[in-house]
């Protein structure tokens, strides 16, 4: 992965691509496995060593993975779990044998993780929140444009950082685009997570639960009308009675300036506004501290290009939402963090360069 440069009177210069050397990851609990995944596999295959966190909400996942490491014939202490709290975390972030730190979460501790780092002047990535838009003009396919939409907020009871929770809908289709997705979203079966036919499971936590409930209750209280969800659900079956099920919830006559449009809720929480330009949507888009993601559904690819090279996001979709090939990089803009899991792009942040010059004639010296 270097490269060769050609210098005059046939010296030249090459570079090297060698292992940061330890590295330090700490996931969250959305996608445990994924996110395990998506930081030991480019760490390793870059020759670095691995210090794992995951969630404690979601501790097993990292564990079966070194399981499969272990079996495929990993050595022993290239990729290590570690289980606990913040402290935890806190300790491994700062500790002096880590070289680099990786990290998915709350834009919070990222700030105190990037702060261990500064201290110990340390490579670090961090993937963290969003407040993503996704823009449907009038021209879109509105079929597509419905389940587009519902992906980009009810996937996974809405746990989804990249999530386009800021749906911008052109006020000429709104109507037609409410009514379409009401119906689909009243269809989601809610229960078992294990039964194929199951659309929407149970929110990780009480708290988180909670949480998404009380942007709800805000929401309504500043304005925003409640079209559909946005409720406790109750399972017939008593097995599932320690769950918390939340209906995916659809607002409506919302604005810029309210609570749930600007700050993430992290569940399944769509907030519906409307536009009526391209420039207006493209500004409004653009105004939040998050820049992770984006959408745009238009079937105009000229608007297409011309509309995402203005949106300040570092990944974008048209005409879906939510898809991640593994070879595509995935990373923000703004406060959403730094640096690029997968594709090409991640080995730059799991490698540092070293610059070598040669020398083929004798040395030119002054003195």
């Amino acid at each position: 992965m270097g490269t060769h440069l050609q210098l005059p009177n046939g010296n030249f210069a090459y570079t090297r691509r060698e292992p940061v050397g330890v590295v330090g990851g700490i996931g969250a609990w959305n996608y445990p496995y994924q996110m395990a995944s998506w930081k030991t596999s480019p760490a390793i295959a870059c020759g670095n060593t691995i210090v794992f966190k995951p969630s404690p909400l979601t501790p097993l996942t990292a564990v079966m993975l070194a399981e499969v490491y272990s079996q495929v014939g990993l050595p022993d202490g290239v990729f290590n779990v570690i289980q606990g709290q913040g402290q935890t975390g806190s300790l491994l972030s700062s500790h002096p044998d880590v070289d680099k730190m990786t990290f998915t979460g709350s834009v919070s501790t990222g700030q105190k993780i990037m702060t261990a780092c500064a201290k110990g002047i340390k490579h670090i990535t961090l993937e963290l929140g969003g407040k993503s838009p996704l823009i449907l003009f009038a021209d879109c396919d509105l079929d597509n444009a419905v389940k587009g939409a519902m992906m980009a907020n009810f996937m996974t009871q809405g746990q989804v950082c990249s999530n386009g929770t800021r749906v911008f809908v052109h006020k000429s289709i709104l109507e037609p685009f409410l009514a379409k997705l009401v119906e689909r979203t009243k269809k989601m079966k809610i229960g078992d997570p294990f039964a194929e036919d199951t659309m929407v499971g149970a929110t990780i936590s009480k708290e988180q639960a909670e949480k998404v409930l009380r942007y709800v209750d805000i929401a309504k209280k500043e304005g925003a009308r409640v079209l559909f969800g946005g409720e406790r659900v109750t399972l017939s079956d008593p097995k599932f009675s320690g769950g918390h099920y939340l209906s995916p919830c659809i607002l409506t006559q919302c604005h810029d300036d309210m609570t749930v449009v600007k700050e993430e809720v992290f569940g399944s929480v769509m907030s519906v506004l409307t536009f009526s330009d391209e420039d207006e949507v493209i500004r409004r888009a653009n105004d939040s501290v998050f820049g992770l993601a984006g959408g745009v559904f238009t079937n105009d690819l000229a608007r297409a290009h011309r509309v995402v090279a203005q949106m300040e996001a570092g990944s974008i979709y048209i005409n879906n939402y939510n898809v991640y090939p593994v070879g595509v990089p995935f990373g923000g803009y703004k406060m959403s963090g730094l640096g690029r899991e997968n594709a090409r792009e991640s080995i730059d942040h799991y490698t540092q360069v070293k610059s070598v010059y040669v020398e083929t004639n004798d040395v030119d010296c002054p003195y």
